[in-house]
């Protein structure tokens, strides 16, 4: 496993960090958050010249279900980063204030709903590349071969990540929030910094574990279905 590859891992969860962190707008003043989704933007940047050479293959190899779903997965996350940079550039108080209109309510609304929506995207995404993620893992740490106790407990791990999202998402508001019926609401950063951090996190792992297994269980139904389908071998 190559160090770049490696690097390119990091940046991606510095990313979802970022994105958490530009969420937490009442535990930053304004210019904080404007230098981290500057960062997070540079971040994204830097993903796309890394991964360039995806972009010249994509429309050339088959498109199966797993691999449209990635696709889609990554025009949307596209779209909604694109969304965010011009709406941040336009409501700008600090960073890029020369920019920025007056009167921008609307405008701070849809920059708000498409941080949400970004998030979650992000990991949907982040979950069709777990399998590789845990590739990394696996190599960083030295692990090797199969573990059916590794492999209980990496299965309860992500049970509780699931449930904890769940939890979580309620707690937040998440889905009335993609539902673009967010109402104003002041998490006390006071008494549960953490917790905030802590919750969005379990979020991003619940749209990812959903992700990944609900994908694996896709392929493992083509495989059978190719299977059952495969004409009989002939026998003289």
């Amino acid at each position: 496993m190559s160090g770049i590859f490696r690097l390119r891992l990091f940046l991606d969860f510095v990313a979802v960090g970022l994105v958490i962190a530009c969420l937490a707008y009442w535990w930053l003043d304004n210019l904080w958050h404007e230098l981290f989704g500057t960062a997070l933007f540079a971040l994204v940047i830097a993903h796309n010249v890394f991964n360039r050479r995806w972009y010249g293959t994509a429309g050339r190899k088959r498109h199966g279900l797993v691999r449209l779903f990635n696709v889609a997965t990554i025009a949307c996350l596209a779209a909604g980063m694109l969304i965010m940079l011009v709406t941040s550039l336009l409501i700008s108080r600090d960073a890029f204030a020369f920019l920025a209109l007056d009167g921008s309510f609307a405008i701070r609304e849809i920059h708000m709903f498409a941080g949400y929506w970004v998030l979650a995207v992000i990991a949907i995404h982040l979950g069709t590349r777990w399998a590789v993620v845990m590739h990394v893992f696996r190599a960083a740490f030295g692990i090797e071969g199969h573990s059916p106790v590794r492999t209980v407990a990496l299965r309860l791990a992500a049970a509780a990540i699931f449930f904890w999202g769940a939890r979580s998402i309620v707690e937040m508001g998440f889905g009335s929030k993609l539902m673009l019926t967010y109402a104003l609401d002041m998490w006390d950063f006071n008494d549960a910094t953490l917790a905030f951090f802590v919750n969005y996190g379990s979020i991003v792992g619940l749209f990812a574990t959903a992700t990944h297994y609900g994908l694996m269980a896709i392929e493992r139904r083509r495989q059978e279905n190719s299977r059952s389908s495969a004409p009989a071998p002939f026998r003289r």
